[in-house]
Formats: C-alpha cells, sequence, structure tokens
C-alpha cells in the first residue's frame, strides 16, 4: 500500500502544500503621502519641525487645529482644509523654567469642557526629561504653566520622560497619558521604552502603571529591533484603543508602526504592525520617519507626521502628510521593510509598477536593494519562490536572490541567478560572514528581459534551488536552523533593475 500510494504522489505530481505567505503585490489599502505641509519659516523656529498635535472639528474658528514643537518652543497653526496651513507668528509655549531650559517641545492637546490641556516634554538644566503640563481657554493662548507632572523615577527610565500622549476617557472618568522613557544611547538618545500613567486631572497627580514598561525593543533583528517610543493614541468608535509608535532597527532610521489594544495597556507588536515605511531614496522622506499623529476626517484617517527631510548633512525635519486609501501601488509595509546595506537601512529602492515589484538601481553606492520581510513564517522547513527578471545586461555578481530563514541582516541564506559569477549560486551569510556554498553555469549566461521562476527550498541541511521545476543546485548546511524566521528580496548591486512578482512561502 505505500508504494501504491508513492505511486500516486509521483505520477500525479501533486503534493499538499500550505502557503505560508504571499504576495502578488497588486494595489493594497495604505497611506497616500501628500508630501510638506509644514516647514520652517518664522524666526524663532528652528530646523526641525516636530510632533504634530492635531484636534479636527472641535472649539470655535478653524477646522484644523495644530500645534508643533520646534527644539525650543510651541508653535500654534490652523488650516480649513488641513493643507494649507497658517501659523500664528509667536509662540505659544516657550522656556521659561529651568526644567525646560534645554529643550521644550512634543505637544499633546486635549480639549475638555472648554479648556484646552496640553501636556509637553521638557530638558532642564540638569539634563533630565520630564513631561510637563499647561492649559488656556483659547488654543491660541496664553497658556498657563502647572510645571513638571511626571518625572523620573526609576533606573530603567535613564532620567528621561517624554513624547507624551493625552487622552481624557470619558467611559473611565479619568485621564491617561501614554509616553516614553529610556533612551538608546547608539541612536543619540532616541526612544526605547513606552510607558502608560492615569491621573484624576490633567495636571496631576499622575500614577505610573505597576507593569510599566508596556512596549520593549522587539530585539529581532526588525524595524522595532532596538527602541520603540513616540506613541500617539486614540480611542475607535468600538472603544479600541489604537496607538501609533516608532521604532529604531539600527542606530536609524526610525519608521512608524500601529497597533490595538482592548484596554490600553496589553499591547501586541510584531514586525507586521509597520504601516510606515521610508519614502523613495533621494526624497524628503528617505531617512527618517517620526512622530505620527492620526485623525478622523469625516471617516478618512489622516496622519501627520514630522520626517528628517532629505539626505544633506543639515539636519531638516518638516511634518508631512498622509492620507488613508482602499487601494494604492505600494510596496505592503506589513509584509515588507525597505533596506540598503547591513549598516543602515536608508529609503526605498522598491516601487510597485503595474503590478511588479521593481528594485530602483537607486541606493547609495555600494548598498544593496533588500526588502526584508516582516511576516514571521513559523516553520523551519519551507520554500520561498518568486518570479524574477532581470532588466538589466549582464555584469559579474549583478544578483538577484531570494532569502530564506532569515532571522536578521546578518544571518540567512540566499540563492538565485548571476551571483558569485555563476548563473545560479547558493550562499550563506552567518554573523556577516557572506560564503559561497554553491554555483553553476556563468552570469554571463543570463540575458535582459528573461523570466526566471525561481524557488529557493531549505529542508533540514538540505538547501534546493529550482527554476521552474526543474532542480539547477543542491547544497547541504546546518548552520542555520531557526524554528522561525522570514524571507526577503534582494538586488545586490546599488545600479541594479529587476522585477519580482508572485512571491510564495509554502511548506515542505
Amino acid at each position: 500500500m505505500k508504494s501504491l500510494a508513492l505511486c500516486v504522489v509521483l505520477v500525479s505530481g501533486v503534493v499538499s502544500q500550505t502557503v505560508l505567505f504571499s504576495d502578488t503585490f497588486d494595489t493594497i489599502p495604505g497611506w497616500d503621502r501628500q508630501g510638506v505641509v509644514i516647514t520652517k519659516s518664522l524666526p524663532w523656529e528652528a530646523d526641525l519641525m516636530q510632533d504634530p498635535s492635531i484636534i479636527y472639528a472641535q472649539g470655535n474658528g478653524s477646522r484644523f487645529k495644530m500645534w508643533y514643537g520646534s527644539l525650543t518652543n510651541i508653535g500654534y497653526a490652523t488650516s480649513d482644509d488641513g493643507l494649507s496651513w497658517v501659523k500664528k507668528t509667536d509662540p505659544i509655549v516657550s522656556q521659561t523654567a529651568n526644567t525646560e531650559k534645554g529643550a521644550l517641545n512634543q505637544p499633546s492637546v486635549v480639549l475638555r469642557n472648554g479648556v484646552w490641556h496640553m501636556t509637553y516634554f521638557g530638558l532642564g538644566d540638569d539634563n533630565k526629561g520630564r513631561v510637563h503640563y499647561a492649559s488656556a481657554t483659547n488654543p491660541a493662548g496664553p497658556w498657563t504653566k502647572g510645571g513638571a507632572v511626571l518625572v523620573p523615577t526609576e533606573s530603567w527610565e535613564d532620567d528621561y520622560i517624554y513624547n507624551s500622549s493625552l487622552m481624557y476617557d470619558e467611559v473611565a472618568g479619568i485621564w491617561k497619558m501614554w509616553y516614553t522613557a529610556g533612551k538608546i544611547a547608539s541612536a543619540g538618545g532616541e526612544p526605547e521604552f513606552i510607558c502608560y500613567a492615569t491621573a484624576p486631572q490633567a495636571s496631576g497627580p499622575w500614577t505610573k502603571h505597576p507593569s510599566n514598561p508596556l512596549l520593549r525593543p522587539m530585539n529581532d533583528g526588525g524595524w522595532a529591533s532596538l527602541g520603540v517610543g513616540g506613541p500617539n493614541v486614540r480611542k475607535l468608535k468600538d472603544g479600541t484603543y489604537e496607538m501609533v509608535i516608532l521604532g529604531w532597527q539600527a542606530d536609524y532610521p526610525s519608521r512608524g508602526g500601529r497597533i490595538l489594544s482592548k484596554d490600553g495597556i496589553a499591547w501586541s507588536l510584531d514586525r507586521s504592525a509597520m504601516h510606515l515605511d521610508l519614502g523613495v531614496a533621494g526624497g524628503v522622506e528617505d531617512a527618517m520617519i517620526y512622530r505620527q499623529f492620526v485623525v478622523d476626517v469625516d471617516g478618512v484617517d489622516w496622519v501627520y507626521y514630522n520626517v528628517k527631510n532629505g539626505r544633506t548633512s543639515a539636519w531638516i525635519e518638516t511634518i508631512n502628510l498622509a492620507q488613508w486609501r482602499s487601494g494604492l501601488s505600494i510596496v505592503d509595509p506589513a509584509k515588507w521593510a525597505m533596506l540598503q546595506g547591513t549598516e543602515q537601512p536608508n529609503g526605498a529602492s522598491f516601487e510597485v509598477r503595474s503590478g511588479r515589484l521593481w528594485s530602483l538601481g537607486n541606493a547609495p553606492s555600494n548598498h544593496p536593494q533588500t526588502l526584508q520581510g516582516n511576516a514571521l513564517i513559523r516553520a523551519r522547513d519551507y520554500a520561498v519562490s518568486a518570479e524574477v527578471v532581470t532588466m538589466d545586461m549582464p555584469v559579474v555578481d549583478r544578483d538577484n536572490v531570494l532569502f530564506a530563514r532569515y532571522t536578521d541582516r546578518g544571518n540567512y541564506y540566499y540563492g538565485g541567478i548571476a551571483s558569485w559569477s555563476n548563473k545560479y549560486a547558493i550562499g550563506k551569510l552567518v554573523n556577516g560572514q557572506n560564503t559561497k556554498l554553491a554555483g553553476v553555469g556563468s552570469a554571463n549566461d543570463i540575458t535582459a528581459g528573461t523570466r526566471y521562476r525561481l524557488r529557493l527550498q531549505v529542508k533540514g541541511n538540505s538547501i534546493s534551488l529550482f527554476d521552474g521545476d526543474t532542480l539547477v543546485l543542491q547544497t547541504t548546511d546546518g548552520d542555520l536552523q531557526p524554528a522561525t524566521s522570514y524571507v526577503g528580496l534582494q538586488t545586490t548591486t546599488a545600479g541594479g533593475h529587476a522585477t519580482f512578482d508572485n512571491v510564495k512561502v509554502t511548506s515542505v
């Protein structure tokens, strides 16, 4: 009976497989970037325009009201359409206290019973970061300060409490605040943890939650591996809490994520929570995505966020806008993160065009163009496949490859075309060390425009590369055996052009 069953499988060629992941690069829901809406224009403003807090269709006057930070002051702007903004000439909150002498920014504003409540960050002359409080009866001020209301008390907070998100919970009848604590030393003091506190009044006293920090870095090599921060929280119509956050993968850059919670305390964070990746290399969003604020505008989500604008030596930040659309030709950030090189991911080298993924050949010199998977593959053994077309005349090591058993940027198997001067090759990175495992044919055998149906299969110690149904290369290696991992795509040269389509991961 066993022999008969085996014969049936062999004759029919049908083997039951489970699809673990797929991407056809069709249109998806996502953020439609509208570009810069706020930039430096007033004498008191620094080059850093940061941390927008927006209230829509509340209070008298303009429909849109924005408070923003500019390093040492907080500004105010209004708009009727959310695109064109008129700034108040003078800052509305400035440095007057010793606990604000180092920096003053990051406002979060709530309107309740005719009173405008603001929490904001102040860096003291003692180099300690604290959350401060102020109130006003007019959104443009004058604002009455209440001093520091949340201060560092734990060693892991690194004397730095900041990035507050203020909310009054009508159901619970209390004030709530989510905030950042701790500093990533290697990233110039960027946020490390996200925490939570409550109070009977916006002015305090505030009580930190015993479960702090609520959110920690993932330490998985992904977009939020090194640190998390910049929370902004809102309550959705069904009572769910939604938090937009920042994640740091390496020293830089930062990118945006969005997560949900039933109670505002228990949050689940993974790589697929990323919802706002870097922009195209050479553009205004290619270096860093910073703090985001989502507002419902007549049933459509708009997100305002600040970015490091441009890739010059000067550090300039602007406030940008994106709007949620039901169908966009974009790389799905829940599935992929755009990387260039192993040292620092910087900007996008990929676009979706006509239902195919294109590597654009616009990476910095000597940096590969890589899509790192954000969807966890919960299996040791599987096959990752894709249709690959190289758009360039062949050159040595202009390879287009698939990644398997990818855990971080220094550990994975890869296989594809024009690698190691071969037509087909398999290799590995282990602790950042690149090693060829097998190769066949010559890279000169590859012609531009030819479609290759590549499938890289990992099963135990066996690593196999197929082109269509043909096994073209096989080798063995036991160095990488993770129980869960990610997949990836890469055009290895900075200037290479290729397309990828119909990516699929199946069990084996």
